[in-house]
């Protein structure tokens, strides 16, 4: 029977989004499920969908990395019934599973299908053939009931047919649930959960751990069967000290649990391959005969996976009491400190995701602190400030993937590579100096320029609502590029008054929008039909070709600077000034756009007569780091230039330490090194400033 009051909150969001897009209902679901269950913002939703005649049964198709930094491509069939009592059907899934064999794994013509879709299809049949995309999920989402068990089997077959490249997902009525339910902060009061006594057991039933004044513990073994009735008693209450949510059966460590619980012979062996499960309370009390422990106002700390994938086993009548055990810690403790550390501690491990681990760290607690005396509330772990004003409401991960595309001026790797922003971009973005200022910079600069952009999408065609929408979050550095340097000003005077913002993208943003779309038209004309806006914004690349395609020709004045032997070291400051020319002998020179191009090309004329290996070298001081890397890992690579011989080269230095070094090389060469600088346009106006000041006081 249907859950009346979620099918009433899912008919109200359904009902918004059809009234404010003017769309019919499954197309609103769809929508909201991508959403909700993906967390694709509304440009990428657009993009997504491909619902329509001629969709072969596919209503969306997106590409989206997971934790691992796998690169999954989701194939979704979503149903919504006016009758929830209803579940998907033999033919509805059938038709996916058809359209999979054919048009993904297989080779049949896609002149049959929508526009949209057969341009989707033809993509990433070849991004599948060159290894682009590492697993197919194949996605059905329903507002009705559980499918049947015949249908399920199907689904079981094809997924095992295609050799570890596909797998399957389910959401129906009973996991919106659990999407849609609001994180609660409300403890569990106090329940009564039973403990395994083997025989013999006696008063060792539970093993004590060492006692602290401000907290005690008890280790013991539980069935999973009762452990899954009191968690769907308490669901999801339970849960409301835990660092993160239930991540789904999407999940693959939760997958891996679910298989193990569902054989009954590797069902016997979970309490050897599982971690177990963690309790934290205010008191427990014993009952005599040790079989039965009083536990209040507990919360499961660590385990949330283990425990809802438990759950989630149970609600599919598939969990045979006295077969699976899993070893149970609890601890008290009335102390908040103590608490808190026993969380953090509790969770700093593999399965937990990286955004929830440094959601704890000192500096996310003091960015909270610090965007409240703006008014904005910082959720540094989802569900932090439920209630509050979603429009001041800065979610962690979003204002991280601003910052690296603005400050760092790598969109592509903010809108691709999320996962790197704890990994190998965690120092550069949540460094000491971080402030809530920066922050917010780069969160309401690229608030306007997504609103501008919806705006500009509405009337436009398919091929430039593709461009606009993927473009987002290159429009950052190019708003810095183009408005912000171009008018004489600094991040960091953004910083100090948010009213600038709005003053220069009020001023500026037609401008550097016509400016992004007339470079990428250059670039979509010279590679013709291999040209695809959503593949050319995944490219690390792409801005410096949009950037290059605008470079315009500048006059040379006096207030260019030329680099030589004799003043190079007097120049202690070049962040005014840009790279223009540079040159061997004084003579002929060379257009350059980047000071790491003319590193790498001077590095490469040293290491025609002079063997690089890993390492450093002697005559270029970079502290503590590595310069040179044979096979760096992925994460190393992110920071590196290859060059011809394997090696890959540090670059990631700024202008002042990046002119040193090719001045050491050059002498090296002896080579009579040359590089002409042009000034920005900060600095071509402060000049024309002073000097109009120095005439009105004359």
């Amino acid at each position: 029977m249907a859950n009346l009051r979620l099918q009433s909150t899912l008919k109200h969001k359904v009902n918004k989004i059809s009234k404010d897009l003017k769309c019919q209902s499954s197309i609103s679901f769809i929508r909201l499920m991508l959403q909700e269950v993906f967390e694709l913002n509304e440009i990428d939703i657009d993009e997504s969908i491909t619902d329509g005649s001629m969709d072969k049964g596919i209503d969306a198709v997106f590409e989206q990395e997971n934790e691992d930094g796998e690169n999954i491509l989701y194939i979704v069939q979503s149903k919504y019934f006016g009758n929830p009592d209803k579940s998907l059907d033999g033919a509805t899934i059938n038709k996916a599973i058809l359209a999979i064999s054919n048009y993904v794994f297989g080779d049949s013509p896609t002149d049959k299908m929508n526009t949209k879709l057969r341009k989707r299809a033809e993509i990433y049949q070849d991004r599948l053939s060159n290894g682009e995309i590492d697993m197919i999920s194949l996605v059905f989402i329903t507002n009705g009931q559980k499918i049947h068990p015949n249908l399920k089997a199907e689904l079981e077959q094809f997924k095992n047919e295609q050799n570890g490249q596909l797998k399957y997902e389910i959401y129906t009525e009973e996991n919106l649930s659990l999407i849609f339910t609001p994180l609660s902060a409300k403890p569990v009061k106090q329940i009564d959960l039973k403990i395994i006594k083997d025989v013999g057991g006696g008063e060792k039933t539970f093993i004590n751990l060492p006692d602290i004044d401000s907290a005690q513990g008890k280790v013991a073994k539980v069935d999973v069967y009762d452990l899954a009735e009191i968690i769907k008693k308490n669901n999801p209450n339970i849960f409301h000290s835990n660092v993160r949510a239930f991540q789904s059966m999407r999940n693959k460590v939760n997958e891996s649990i679910a298989k193990t619980l569902l054989n009954e012979e590797t069902a016997k062996q979970f309490i050897y391959l599982n971690n177990g499960i963690t309790l934290l309370c205010d008191n427990f009390n014993i009952k005599p005969g040790n079989e039965m422990v009083q536990i209040d106002n507990l919360a499961i700390i660590n385990g949330c996976q283990t425990a809802s994938t438990i759950l989630e086993i149970y609600n599919q009548d598939a969990i045979i009491p006295n077969t699976a055990f899993v070893l149970l810690r609890i601890i008290k403790s009335k102390d908040e400190d103590i608490k808190r550390k026993i969380i953090i501690s509790s969770n700093t491990q593999t399965g937990v995701k990286n955004r929830d681990l440094i959601s704890e760290d000192q500096i996310q607690k003091e960015l909270e602190a610090h965007f409240l005396t703006f008014g904005y509330y910082y959720e540094r772990k989802k569900g932090l400030h439920a209630g509050k004003p979603r429009e001041k409401i800065i979610d962690l991960e979003k204002a991280a993937q601003y910052y690296l595309s603005l400050y760092l001026q790598k969109p592509a790797e903010a809108k691709n590579k999320k996962s790197e922003i704890y990994k190998s971009y965690r120092d550069q973005i949540f460094s000491e100096d971080l402030t809530a200022n920066q922050l917010l910079v780069g969160y309401i600069l690229f608030e306007k320029i997504n609103e501008k952009i919806k705006l500009l999408r509405k009337t436009a065609n398919e091929t430039r609502k593709s461009i606009l929408g993927n473009s987002l979050l290159h429009l950052l550095p190019l708003f810095r590029e183009w408005a912000i340097e171009d008018s004489g000003k600094f991040l960091s005077e953004l910083e100090d008054d948010f009213k600038i913002i709005n003053f220069l993208f009020n001023q500026k943003i037609d401008d550097v929008i016509s400016k992004m779309e007339k470079a990428v038209k250059k670039i979509s004309e010279k590679e013709k039909d291999k040209f695809n806006p959503q593949y050319f914004f995944k490219n690390s690349d792409s801005l410096k070709r949009i950037l290059k395609k605008t470079k315009s020709k500048i006059k040379k004045t006096k207030d260019f600077l030329e680099l030589n032997f004799d003043n190079f070291t007097r120049q202690k400051d070049l962040r005014y000034y840009k790279p223009d020319e540079y040159s061997f002998d004084g003579v002929k020179y060379k257009g350059i756009t980047y000071w790491n191009d003319l590193f790498i090309k001077l590095m490469e004329l040293y290491n025609k007569n002079n063997e690089l290996t890993d390492g450093n070298i002697n005559f270029i001081d970079i502290g503590t780091r590595t310069l040179l890397l044979l096979n760096p890992d992925e994460t190393e690579k992110r920071l590196r230039k290859k060059m011809k011989n394997g090696l890959w080269l540090l670059t990631n230095f700024n202008s002042s330490y990046l002119s040193r070094f090719c001045f050491a090389i050059a002498e090296k060469l002896e080579i009579k090194l040359f590089i002409r600088l042009r000034p920005t346009r900060f600095r071509t106006q402060r000049k024309y400033k002073r000097r109009r000041r120095k005439k009105s006081q004359k």
